[in-house]
């Protein structure tokens, strides 16, 4: 009964294997259909690159072919002007304070002048006078 035994057992793991590997064996089969599309894919992205690669060799040549305006830096837009009558507004207000502020101390050193001669005037009129009287003269 041992033998039945044993053989029955090889014959399980035997049968097993053979499950085993033909799932691997499908796998694989998957495998390779889903490699084969993929270099099918990567062939035909090649050609559409090499057609792509063409006609940008063509367009280039079209395009250095063409006369083109030499290369420069883009035109400065001119700023708007700006206006001058605030400038000449303060040129204006600075030239009248500078007039303003020039004219004060003549005006009060004239006043004080003034003053000053009229003090020394009725000074020597109050000498000549005194003088006239026969006082001594002064040495001043």
């Amino acid at each position: 009964m041992r033998r039945w035994l044993t053989y029955a057992l090889l014959l399980v793991v035997a049968f097993f294997l053979g499950w085993v590997g033909y799932r691997e064996y499908v796998w694989l089969q998957a495998l390779e259909g889903r490699v084969a599309s993929l270099e099918a894919r990567l062939s035909a992205q090649e050609e559409g690159l090499r057609g792509l690669a063409d006609r940008v060799g063509k367009l280039e040549g079209e395009v250095f072919k063409a006369p083109a305006p030499p290369l420069s830096l883009p035109e400065v837009p001119e700023a708007p002007g700006v206006p001058a009558w605030p400038y000449a507004v303060g040129v204006v207000v600075v030239a009248l304070l500078l007039y303003l502020l020039l004219r004060m101390p003549q005006g009060g050193g004239r006043a004080r002048a003034t003053e000053g001669t009229k003090g020394e005037n009725e000074l020597h009129s109050e000498i000549s006078r005194m003088e006239d009287e026969g006082a001594p003269p002064s040495k001043g």
